[in-house]
């Protein structure tokens, strides 16, 4: 749940909402607090947790109360409690107050109303069947204890200022935002919301098609009481993709028919003899088969399921052959998925646990790179997303109200309008559910032209259509909702081809995404790494047939790919333990916490300073899947350095604010020793901006950490941006000359130049040399400017203003650094970008070396 805080502020009274995950709540303001916008007395309405009473009555409605709940009436299959009739009536008419008084600079909105006083009443108002209350706690509460039931508020909270929700003088599709707020603070001045629940209002009939059915036939309440009831629909969504009417669906068709999976479950004849049979199905007539279908099944198996689900075994394949297994003995998601394959008429089933040999090295290896094949070539994958293993099942019992959008007319305005869940709350099982955590689900859900997602409330539907891709029991013909799945849509690679993955930006950047996605994805065993996204390499790498896939990355994208990082709350607080996934520390997929894709390719220049040849050789004859070895082999330039952490409040006024740049909450900063020896330059920066970026894989504490630094590129991000010197931070392996990669580094201005030079022995004037060479390198290279005053305060010298300038470059007519035409590659490129500074008799150049990355 997001966590709204506000702050009436004393000069301008009003309420200022924050809310982290939505921009929309982040614009919410509130002239009054919702418990004074319209206030309600503590017993205006009588409630009943059971028993006779089947609403919520008025106990003694005041006339603002009953006039509210005048405003609204409500259309659909149950009725909505006088609290909700009230508070929704009230918004009807504070949204007639906004279009009558339009352009009135003195009216203030209010946009806010108590719904319930507390949760105990909103509970007993859902237990009487209100839909909107049984929403409410059914997505929200539910079963949760009522300790402090009394201390919470029910509030509505709306925005009808978005230009979005207007059209002229008429109301759109409107937001409202339900928030609960504790009621027993002491500080009125200051409140804690948050956010449990988002429904939608969407106008009729422009919004009719997306929640009126034609020739549907109406399910009774009982039925909907079950995500069974989804039969149906299901149905009618699998009809309508296969029918591609509009050219919408046609990627969701492409498939090999020829093709099978080395086994499958019969189901031909279960009816009959309560046994699934195993079919080998190279043994099989090929009539049997011929253009037939299977469903695919993606579960969680949990620790439940590695002691426990019945697996197929070396010992037991030929009893599952020749007489099968007797239903009773499956797991409740195995047997649902068997009723969900009949709804369509689909008589053979995929479930891994018994269709690959699960004590057989071999077999696996065999089965692995498949997987690819299994899920892309079948007609459907049934996902059992709310199940923490197989004892959940498929369908779940759920309030039938939450899947019900329902119609209200608004008298004040004249309209009737949709009421609907909203998108976050629609999706949130995207981010909850148990299947959502797992590495392996997340391939088979990417590479499957059609999923059937069984989640806590609703069934969803997901496939490869344009636009728009999902179904679902709310939205049963789509939906006019901003994203879909918050924006974690299917991979859509559609008219992607390209020689390599480097030439095609559409095709890099859903690389990229999925990379970044799978790596915040969980393992059991972490020799998965590399198998368990074997099956999305490969459908990646049909599109880009002459680029090559080694251990995670595509060797087009080198040197770029090897500059992932890992987001700062992300990071371990210590070196993490070795894996055994065998994948290479260059590699993103060495790394155990989430990562972010390089960004340095959307740069507007990037030169490449370093040759690259990578040697490799695959367990098995997969392309795509575990490595015997892979390295790299880098011709480039190596520096030795020290990253040391100082307190700031040692240094002297001018140094102190140098490492700002470095500071983090306990008041230290880094700086680097270069070869052994502490330049100030490059410690603090000339003009006090931040002259490197040091981000290592993991927290390595305030210890001075040794580091050996290979440089890889030049990139500038923007024409009138500095340039920057990148390259790996890396720490000495086993074998001499081979190392291991634990993060990457930037250096800028004075600090790259120092990292690229080193002064003559013999020269008097040290400091003279460095500046004589960064006159002439700073046209080239750029430097920003920080002119910084002053003051010293309690902990230490602060800043008390701070003025950006950027340093004018010999070049006048330019506005940035001198653009450098690059004629050579690799390590020979690095100095072309000096000009002829790079020819001073005072210095020299680093010499390269070959070392191999590990």
């Amino acid at each position: 749940m997001a966590l709204i805080r506000s702050v009436l502020s004393a000069d301008s009274q009003r309420w200022l909402f924050e809310d982290a995950q939505s921009a929309n709540d982040m614009m919410l303001v509130y002239t009054v607090p919702p418990h004074e916008a319209r206030p309600v007395d503590e017993d205006a309405f009588e409630y009943s947790t059971g028993g006779g009473l089947r609403d919520v009555e008025w106990k003694h409605a005041s006339q603002s109360l009953a006039a509210d709940a005048r405003h609204v009436e409500y259309k659909g299959s149950s009725h909505l409690c006088n609290a909700c009739l009230s508070a929704l009536g009230y918004l009807a008419q504070n949204l007639q107050d906004c279009i009558v008084h339009d352009g009135d600079e003195n009216f203030q909105t209010k946009k806010s109303v108590v719904q319930h006083q507390n949760l105990m009443a909103l509970f007993a108002a859902a237990n009487g069947g209100c839909q909107l209350c049984k929403t409410i706690w059914g997505r929200r509460f539910k079963t949760n204890g009522m300790a402090t039931a009394k201390d919470i508020r029910i509030e509505f909270c709306w925005n009808t200022t978005e230009e979005a929700s207007w059209d002229g003088r008429r109301p759109g599709d409107a937001r409202l935002v339900c928030n609960i707020v504790s009621t027993v603070t002491q500080d009125h001045n200051k409140h804690t919301w948050e956010t449990i629940f988002r429904f939608q209002l969407w106008p009729s009939p422009t919004f009719d098609p997306f929640f009126e059915v034609e020739g549907s036939v109406p399910l009774g309440l009982i039925e909907k009481g079950n995500t069974r009831s989804s039969r149906r629909m299901a149905l009618d969504w699998l009809s309508e993709c296969r029918a591609n009417a509009n050219g919408q669906h046609s990627e969701c068709q492409v498939s090999d028919a020829s093709w099978y999976p080395t086994r499958l479950l019969d189901l031909a004849t279960l009816e009959e003899t309560g046994r699934v049979l195993l079919a080998i199905t190279d043994l099989l007539d090929h009539s049997a088969l011929d253009r037939s279908e299977y469903v695919t099944l993606s579960h969680c198996w949990g620790t439940w399921g590695a002691k426990e689900l019945p697996i197929l075994t070396k010992s037991n394949i030929d009893a599952r052959v020749d007489h099968g297994m007797d239903l009773s003995l499956f797991p409740p998601t195995f047997r649902d998925a068997i009723e969900v394959a009949n709804w369509f008429n689909i008589r053979w089933l995929w479930i891994d646990s018994l269709c690959i040999i699960q004590d057989s090295r071999d077999d696996w290896q065999r089965e692995a790179p498949m997987m690819c094949d299994v899920y892309q070539n079948a007609s459907l994958n049934i996902s059992a997303d709310h199940a923490v293993d197989a004892r959940g099942g498929c369908f779940r019992d759920r309030y039938f109200a939450t899947v019900d959008a329902f119609k209200l007319h608004m008298k004040p305005l004249q309209s009737t309008w949709w009421v609907s869940v909203d998108e976050r709350n629609l999706f949130e099982w995207i981010k909850g559910a148990p299947t959502s955590e797992r590495a392996w689900i997340y391939q088979e859900r990417h590479l499957a032209r059609r999923v059937l997602h069984f989640t806590e409330h609703e069934v969803f539907w997901e496939c490869r259509a344009a636009s728009p891709s999902f179904r679902s029991e709310t939205f049963s013909r789509g939906s006019p909702l901003r994203r879909d799945f918050l924006g974690q849509t299917k991979l859509q690679l559609r008219d992607t081809s390209a020689g390599s993955i480097s030439h095609n930006p559409f095709l890099m950047l859903a690389w990229d995404a999925a990379c970044r996605d799978y790596s915040r994805r969980k393992l059991t065993y972490q020799t998965d790494k590399l198998p368990a996204f074997s099956g999305l390499a490969r459908h990646f790498g049909s599109r880009c047939r002459e680029d090559t896939y080694v251990a995670g990355v595509w060797l087009s994208q080198l040197p770029r790919a090897l500059f992932w990082n890992v987001p700062t709350r992300e990071r371990p607080k210590g070196r993490p333990p070795p894996t055994e996934s065998g994948v290479p520390s260059w590699s993103w997929m060495s790394c155990a916490a989430p990562v972010e894709p390089s960004k340095v390719e959307e740069s507007y220049y990037v030169a490449d300073v370093a040759t690259i040849l990578a040697d490799y050789q695959h367990k098995t004859a997969d392309q795509y899947g575990e490595m015997a070895r892979a390295c790299l082999h880098v011709h480039g330039f190596v520096r030795r350095i020290t990253s040391v952490m100082k307190e700031i409040i040692n240094e002297p006024g001018g140094d102190a604010y140098r490492g700002l740049s470095q500071l983090d909450e306990s008041r230290k900063y880094r700086h680097l020793y270069v070869d052994g020896q502490l330049d100030r330059d490059i410690a603090y920066g000339a003009h006090g901006s931040q002259l490197f970026g040091e981000t290592a894989d993991w927290f390595h504490g305030f210890e001075p950490v040794e580091y050996y630094c290979l440089f890889l590129a030049v990139s500038q991000k923007d024409p009138r941006d500095d340039r920057l010197l990148r390259g790996l931070l890396l720490e000495p392996a086993e074998e001499e000359g081979t190392f291991r990669r634990v993060g990457h580094i930037f250096f800028r201005g004075r600090c790259a130049l120092k990292m690229r030079y080193q002064l003559r022995s013999g020269e008097t004037d040290e400091h003279d040399a460095w500046e004589r060479l960064w006159e002439l390198m700073a046209p080239y290279w750029g430097e920003t400017e920080l002119n910084v005053e002053m003051t010293r305060g309690p902990m230490g010298p602060v800043p008390v203003e701070i003025r950006a300038e950027v340093l004018v470059p010999v070049n006048t007519q330019t506005e940035g650094p001198v653009p450098v035409d690059i004629q050579a590659e690799g390590t020979s490129g690095l100095y072309e970008f000096d000009g002829h500074g790079a020819d001073d008799a005072s210095f020299l150049k680093l010499e390269p070396r070959v070392i191999t990355l590990v």
